[in-house]
């Protein structure tokens, strides 16, 4: 009796793990990489910032997020996806610098950036919308980086964002500049 509740009590946890809902829509195979679709709600009441989960609406025309990573190392591209799928961003996860997002209709090229990962940096470029009207409110700089502080930090120059951050325990960027360099594309003119 006892190994039976014990089996129930194994089974049920197995089963609540396997649950957990994605955020992606979709994930597929695409040119360069692998392409995630986020999942996307309607407001619950117009205007409103906060989902309606039982009306899904399509992920059409919108903003896109090429991740490259390196072939080895750290990526932490859990933590990018994570941010990215709350933020309603298309991903291309990849490998090569030079890969783009094709012509989908869920993704609107002109609201597209990149963030690249290498070594100790992150590197987020954001093309800026045909139409776009400089805000205040956001950032002016189409380029950020975000990079360890070593003895002499890199120089911003070309209109880059520096940001700088202290390395975690381990010697890495700490997950708030993964964080931030989404939060970053995500607050960038258009890309709401």
């Amino acid at each position: 009796m006892r190994r039976v509740s014990l089996l129930v009590a194994l089974l049920a946890a197995v089963l609540a793990c396997g649950c957990a809902s994605s955020p992606w829509e979709r994930t597929e195979n695409a040119p360069g990489g692998k392409l995630y679709v986020p999942k996307l709600y309607a407001p619950l009441l117009p205007g409103s910032i906060y989902p309606d989960k039982r009306a899904p609406v399509p992920a059409i025309g919108r903003p896109a997020l090429v991740l490259v990573c390196p072939e080895t190392g750290d990526c932490r591209q859990k933590e990018i996806l994570d941010q990215a799928a709350q933020r309603g961003l298309v991903v291309l996860l990849t490998h090569e610098p030079a890969a783009v997002i094709g012509s989908r209709f869920e993704v609107d090229p002109s609201r597209t950036g990149t963030l690249i990962v290498a070594g100790a940096s992150l590197k987020v470029r954001a093309t800026p919308p045909t139409n776009a009207v400089p805000s205040p409110f956001s950032p002016s700089k189409k380029i950020f980086l975000a990079a360890l502080l070593e003895s002499a930090p890199p120089e911003a120059n070309d209109g880059t964002v520096l940001k700088l951050y202290s390395p975690n325990k381990k010697g890495l960027l700490p997950s708030e500049a993964f964080r931030d360099a989404v939060e970053w594309f995500a607050a960038e003119p258009g890309s709401r």
